[in-house]
């Protein structure tokens, strides 16, 4: 497991979610970024374990969240990502996940039955990291202004 502030990671790791998301013709409505708890080896909880993760709700413009979601499916399956989750609904919706090489996951949705065409969301996490610190300030992660848009 990788000693890690959770604020240094926040701070290497949001950036990248933000760089791939700003490559997808998506509309971004909410991004959010966390320290939340994350077990240990064992299933333990501690107050030094966690994972940064990454949240944000969007919005394809031209209603074509599938076409997107495919796109970054092959995109993600041709860097060697393994690909975790990969399911069309009935809905015309997609549930898309992946692990990157650095043990990133990597998930986005449009499995909704409100707009499948239209709404995505995606969540992003760390590998469980430990806060050489000893204490998580577990949520909310707002230590530079443009990691919180």
């Amino acid at each position: 497991m990788q000693t890690k502030p959770s604020r240094d990671a926040a701070q290497a790791f949001a950036p990248k979610v933000e760089a791939f998301l700003d490559s997808l013709p998506l509309r971004r409505e909410k991004f959010e970024v966390r320290a939340n708890r994350c077990a240990g080896s064992e299933g333990e909880q501690r107050d030094d374990i966690y994972t940064v993760w990454v949240g944000t709700r969007a919005v394809a413009p031209a209603d074509d969240a599938a076409r997107i979601l495919d796109e970054v499916h092959d995109r993600w399956r041709d860097d060697g990502w393994q690909i975790t989750r990969w399911r069309r609904l009935e809905n015309g919706g997609i549930n898309l996940g992946a692990r990157d090489p650095e043990g990133n996951d990597w998930v986005l949705d449009s499995g909704f039955e409100a707009g499948p065409g239209t709404y995505v969301v995606g969540f992003f996490n760390t590998p469980c990291m430990r806060d050489p610190s000893g204490a998580v300030d577990f949520g909310p992660i707002t230590a530079r202004a443009d990691l919180v848009r």
